[in-house]
């Protein structure tokens, strides 16, 4: 139940494990994971854990231990204690941290603060000249009116899939709504920022006044029901002519009906009717879509590749897949083109910093145990996409 740090160096060099013992994960929680960041301006190594509704646990090292890690001991003595603000004297409580990196070397920190079906996401500024966070703003809002045949509601949350950088230091975000309570998730909010995160325009170019909400003009882009078990958190990825990518799974009323289900009968639909479903703004700011054609397995991740072919990543019945389409054809030409024998427990994670500098798809899986709660080995997995 300690948070644990472990580094090599590339290609295949020995794992160095730093465990911090001075704190204990109290939490049998699944939400509460742990997120990093590397700033590369600095060097420094960020972590937050431990959260889901809970006061900030966050720790930061020296700097250039990532720059120049070969000059320093991997130990516990280059991390700060663990702190609950990141401005001082403004300690903040807060769910799904999430740190990226800034095209200028800095680094930025998001996390929600509120609840399911009642929460805002937030936006902090990492300053790697004098090490601080500053700059925290909202940058959507749960607030507004929302009704469809399941109902009305006052208050939500988004589910982003990423916040990703493209060409031109744009940062474009997609999302989906989840209303007050545990209903199904609807809809594909898609907003970009030309200035990192301070104003926000929708897809058709026009500035939003104030956080973008459910009744923000002009940024649902994909009508999506919540009778069609709408996951969250998927993937998304900018190829090199700016045009942003997602891809997530649920149901329509054609798979429902041959399963022989309907619409709203059961919250995330059957499983079976279960599909990913590839969506992508055109250069011209239109909004294309494919189903891919099997039944889908866990929350996807999402990489583009210098032509601007896409890399689906994401575990099914174990197993860790690997799918593509290309952009020649349009991708209309989606397929497996790798499985990797588990069984795996965890959703798949991808490095997106190598796979842009090295082309090298760096996927973090974790052996499924024989029972509950016993340690199982990790393993990095390392793609060259030909």
């Amino acid at each position: 139940r300690n948070v644990c740090l472990t580094r090599r160096k590339l290609p295949a060099g020995k794992w160095e494990t730093i465990r911090f013992t001075d704190y204990h994960f109290e939490s049998n929680d699944a939400h509460n994971t742990i997120s990093m960041g590397v700033c590369p301006k600095d060097g420094t190594i960020h972590l937050a854990f431990d959260h889901h509704g809970d006061s900030l646990h966050y720790r930061v090292s020296v700097k250039r231990v990532a720059t120049i890690p070969e000059t320093m001991d991997w130990d516990t003595s280059l991390f700060s204690p663990v702190t609950s603000e990141l401005e001082q004297g403004k300690p903040i409580r807060i769910t799904y941290p999430r740190f990226f990196q800034t095209p200028d070397g800095e680094l930025q920190f998001c996390y929600r603060r509120g609840g399911s079906g009642n929460g805002d996401r937030m936006l902090v500024d990492y300053d790697a000249g004098t090490g601080t966070w500053t700059n925290t703003r909202q940058i959507d809002s749960g607030k507004g009116e929302f009704e469809d045949d399941l109902g009305q509601s006052s208050t939500r949350c988004s589910y982003p899939n990423g916040y990703t950088y493209g060409p031109k230091g744009r940062l474009h975000v997609t999302w989906v709504w989840r209303e007050t309570g545990a209903d199904p998730n609807h809809d594909m909010v898609y907003v970009y920022s030309e200035d990192m995160g301070n104003t926000w325009l929708n897809s058709e170019g026009q500035k939003i006044n104030g956080p973008p909400g459910v009744n923000s003009p002009g940024i649902t882009v994909v009508d999506i029901s919540r009778t069609l078990g709408l996951m969250n958190t998927h993937g998304q990825a900018v190829d090199s002519r700016g045009r942003i990518h997602a891809v997530m799974w649920h149901c329509s009323e054609e798979t429902l009906l041959a399963e022989g289900s309907k619409p709203g009968e059961h919250r995330w639909g059957v499983e079976k009717a279960q599909r990913y479903h590839h969506y992508w703004r055109d250069e011209n700011g239109s909004w294309k879509h494919r189903e891919l054609p099997w039944v889908s397995g866990d929350r996807p991740k999402l990489f583009m590749d210098e032509k601007d072919n896409t890399y689906l990543v994401y575990r099914k019945d174990g197993n860790l897949e690997i799918a593509a389409a290309t952009d020649r054809s349009g991708y209309t030409d989606w397929r497996v083109v790798h499985m990797e024998p588990g069984p795996f427990v965890n959703e798949m994670l991808g490095d997106p910093y190598r796979w842009e500098q090295e082309g090298i798809l760096s996927v973090m899986v974790q052996k499924a145990p024989e029972n509950p709660n016993e340690p199982t080995p990790l393993h990095i997995m390392d793609f060259h996409m030909e």
